[in-house]
């Protein structure tokens, strides 16, 4: 399954799964916080817009450090979801807004980040709109999961991705490695649009996480297109799936990799 733009339709549909995506979605190593911290070297009190905040994966980290972070995201209910997930913590603000419709005084952020969801927007209008609302030496950092659009590499995974073939072949749509790179020299080219932010940096994190049956069913289910399909086609790659995870010992390792992007905006 993997992860593209998202039309409206989608979105509308990424609404009814928002629980699965927070339980089953890989999230972020520490060292990615720890990294766009560093980076930034702003204070405790530092002012931090996310856009696309989804089940608040990212924005946890940000929020528990006590900075004071606007999410942005695109409908009612998950925004009221954000809001129940961290409503003792008074320094976070969520507003229903798209990025491209969101009112702000430019200048107003020490960051700015979006996790796995700047694809979302047109680089020629988030780049230089994010470059506005930043302040002097602020940060742009936008990060992806790459292996989920990746070929699957392991066996278990290439096995997944026949029953996905046989009953959804229109879900197949993965890149190759060499797709991935290409994408990877994209995204540091799009940063650059209009020449606002110049010399991006980037860093990549790998790591393995195992999944149960149970959770990787939940992983399936947290993406918006597997929702596209037909439900005797959907029940099917579900039940076949289970039962294929459940003959391996009920688990299987899923490889995951994060692609970093970060960049200053220059005095």
């Amino acid at each position: 399954m993997t992860t593209k733009p998202i039309i409206l339709e989608d979105k509308d549909r990424f609404q009814n799964i928002i629980e699965n995506y927070e339980v089953a979605r890989p999230g972020y190593p520490a060292e990615l916080y720890r990294d766009i911290i560093e980076f930034s070297a702003f204070h405790e009190g530092a002012k931090i817009l996310e856009i696309g905040a989804g089940p608040g994966q990212a924005t946890e980290y940000f929020v528990k450090s006590r900075y004071d972070i606007t999410a942005l995201e695109i409908s009612e209910k998950q925004t009221q979801f954000l809001r129940n997930k961290f409503t003792r913590f008074r320094n976070f603000h969520c507003i229903d807004s798209m990025f491209e419709n969101f009112v702000s005084t430019e200048g107003t952020y020490d960051l700015i980040f979006s996790a796995t969801a700047f694809h979302w927007i047109e680089p020629a209008v988030g780049y230089p709109k994010a470059y506005k609302l930043l302040k002097k030496s602020g940060v742009m950092a936008v990060f992806w999961h790459l292996a989920s659009i990746i070929e699957p590499e392991t066996e278990m995974l290439r096995n997944i991705r026949d029953i996905y073939r046989t009953y959804a072949p229109e879900l197949d749509d993965y890149i190759s490695r060499e797709k991935g790179e290409e994408l990877h020299m994209l995204r540091i080219a799009q940063m650059q649009t209009e020449g606002l932010f110049h010399n991006p940096v980037t860093k990549t994190y790998c790591w393995d996480d195992e999944y149960s049956t149970e959770r990787y069913l939940k992983l399936m289910n947290s993406y918006s297109d597997f929702h596209a399909i037909s439900d005797d086609a959907r029940k099917a790659i579900l039940r076949q799936v289970a039962a294929y995870i459940d003959r391996n010992d009920g688990k299987i390792t899923v490889p995951q990799e994060v692609r970093l992007y970060m960049v200053k905006k220059e005095d």
